[in-house]
């Protein structure tokens, strides 16, 4: 058998398994890099779904926002060390109803964000079983509407109603 070689790429972006059978020390588990690539996929899909919604970055996080108001941030495993963020692991980030914030610190899985926890956004941990991606688009969306505005929230209830 020849050399095992291993490719490099974008921590957030998903790679191939290729020329890694054979190899007895790695685990059928996805590497950090692919978890988060997964991860941010599948918050991606939702948030590319709402009106006007654009994906930019803010401290080598991907960060969505609709029309410059930021709704939710992406902190993957891999992301890049900071202090502030420090201990959230891979996380979604969300900005939040006023009136969810109280339940949502009363449940354990959830905590204020590094990124304006004082103004209402919450971390929800993904690396910490069982993660349910409904719960996580119904936060995203609710995310969306206290940032996207009256207009797009109308032009976003429009198109779900002529599905």
């Amino acid at each position: 058998m020849g050399p095992v070689t291993r490719k490099t790429h974008d921590p957030m972006t998903p790679s191939s398994d290729e020329g890694d059978e054979g190899d007895s020390d790695e685990s059928d588990a996805p590497t950090e890099p692919d978890a988060d690539a997964d991860v941010l996929a599948q918050i991606r899909a939702v948030c590319l779904g709402f009106p006007e919604v654009e994906e930019a970055e803010l401290q080598g996080r991907p960060l969505f926002r609709v029309r410059r108001r930021r709704f939710a941030i992406v902190n993957g495993a891999t992301a890049p060390a900071r202090p502030r963020w420090e201990g959230f692991g891979r996380s979604l980030h969300v900005l939040t109803e006023p009136t969810e914030q109280e339940a949502l610190r009363h449940d354990p899985r959830f905590e204020p964000s590094p990124h304006h926890g004082d103004r209402g956004w919450m971390a929800l941990r993904l690396d910490r079983p069982p993660v349910d991606w409904d719960e996580i688009a119904e936060l995203l969306e609710a995310g969306y509407r206290r940032a996207a505005g009256r207009e797009l929230v109308e032009r976003l209830h429009r198109r779900r109603s002529d599905h």
